[in-house]
């Protein structure tokens, strides 16, 4: 019998997310964009909510 992957830890990388007020990208953990958490900007430290159409 196969041994099944483990899900979880292949959802724990890195995605691309734009921030609504100075436009640029910072990665964010799959999971946390998943969830709908609140993100932070490094670049502006404004608060944002992830964009609902992103895809990994």
């Amino acid at each position: 019998m196969t041994e099944r992957k483990n899900v979880k830890k292949a959802r724990n990388y890195l995605v691309t997310s734009q921030c609504p007020k100075c436009e640029k990208n910072s990665e964010h953990s799959f999971t946390r964009v998943q969830k709908g958490s609140t993100l932070i900007c490094p670049h502006c430290n404004q608060l944002f909510q992830p964009a609902k159409n992103v895809a990994a």
